[in-house]
């Protein structure tokens, strides 16, 4: 049996109005026809180099995510045998077409356009992509003016992790929790929460709601089952912040720095890397 390969994704959640399961079909597809390449980090770029519609009437669209190198082919060139700059004949030399890109890495992606969920894998073969990268890419896409013209601004953001969570909820002392969940949202607290907000932002042409509790001077939040509750919202849907205090002093947290990450490894023997994926996707689509 040969050894364990490790697959991995993160999940986006991307919000659009009014969520329809063709408008969230439209906005990939339209994502990957702009062929736009974005800067990651670095020199490091990516762009979405493949996509497959033919499951989209089941809610499913997938594709492929390319990551490469951008070299700047006009910047200042340096020979590392002579230790000096290199001279104009010697870069006149070099002949890279401007469509080429070297150490190329690919990443396959799974949009459940109904649940407008977006998992993206971020390893393959040594290879990394970030959580934030990922964000990076589809935030970029969607502030495209095309895409902006057609659909005004799209909200994505990281799923990020319950453990993250408790992390922010165990520090020794709670100053403030700042509660932030965008529209459209998931069903907390009542029945009809979820219109009764949305319809709220809406008549007020607001695209967030914000909740902060603030500790009385000398004590400590306690977090109860309605913060939970918000909270656990926000993860798929916004973000939570924390201000207080542990071993080492005063402290500032977000669950943004505690992306959700689903991991798996698979037998490369009898399982595609493209099988792993979906099988991932699948256990991440049951939670």
């Amino acid at each position: 049996m040969a050894r364990k390969v490790k697959v991995s994704s993160v999940i986006l959640n991307i919000r659009l109005h009014p969520h329809t399961d063709e408008l969230y079909r439209q906005f990939i597809e339209d994502l990957f026809d702009l062929k736009q390449i974005v800067r990651l980090h670095g020199d490091r770029h990516g762009m979405i180099s493949l996509i497959d519609r033919s499951r989209a009437s089941e809610g499913t669209v997938t594709g492929t995510i390319t990551t490469f190198t951008v070299v700047e082919i006009d910047g200042e060139w340096f020979d590392a045998e002579s230790l000096a700059e290199a001279s104009d004949d010697q870069v006149s030399e070099v002949r890279i077409p401007r469509n080429l890109h070297p150490n190329a890495a690919s990443f396959f992606f799974h949009f459940d356009i109904k649940r407008h969920r977006l998992f993206v894998q971020n390893y393959s073969k040594g290879k990394v992509l970030t959580p934030q990268q990922a964000l990076t890419l589809f935030k970029t896409l969607s502030e495209h003016l095309d895409i902006t013209h057609k659909y005004t601004l799209a909200k994505i953001t990281l799923v990020q992790s319950q453990a993250g969570l408790e992390s922010l909820f165990s520090l020794d002392r709670l100053d403030r929790i700042t509660i932030t969940i965008m529209k459209p949202n998931a069903d907390i607290l009542s029945a009809n929460f979820v219109d009764e907000i949305e319809g709220h932002l809406a008549a007020i042409h607001a695209r967030k709601l914000t909740v902060s509790y603030v500790a009385e001077p000398g004590d400590s939040l306690v977090p109860d089952q309605d913060m939970r509750k918000l909270s656990a919202a926000a993860l798929e849907n916004g973000n939570v912040e924390a201000i207080g205090r542990d071993g080492t002093g005063r402290v500032k947290r977000s669950t943004e720095d505690f992306p959700l990450v689903l991991q798996d490894r698979y037998d490369p023997d009898d399982t595609t890397e493209h099988q792993a994926f979906r099988r991932l996707v699948a256990q991440g689509t049951e939670d």
